[in-house]
């Protein structure tokens, strides 16, 4: 499974409903597919998935994870992995 479809699977887990097929292009905040309560949970499985602590001062969310794919990249970029 590769990590953009971990990260898929993940946002359906969220309970994200009703905006259609989620691609890499999609949208994570802007479209309202994640609320804050959601980026909580997204925060916590990145750092499971990279295996060490985001410090949110060096992250902008936002910008860096704004779509399905731009996280995808931040993640395999730091855990090493482009499964």
């Amino acid at each position: 499974m590769t990590v953009r479809e971990e990260l898929i699977d993940f946002i359906h887990s969220c309970g994200v409903e009703g905006l259609g097929d989620i691609t890499g292009d999609t949208a994570l905040f802007s479209s309202g597919l994640l609320d804050s309560l959601a980026l909580f949970s997204l925060v916590a499985w990145v750092e499971e998935r990279i295996g060490v602590p985001l410090d949110p001062t060096t992250v902008d969310l936002l910008a860096e994870w704004g779509t399905v794919d731009e996280l995808s990249r931040f993640v395999e970029t730091r855990s090493g992995s482009s499964r």
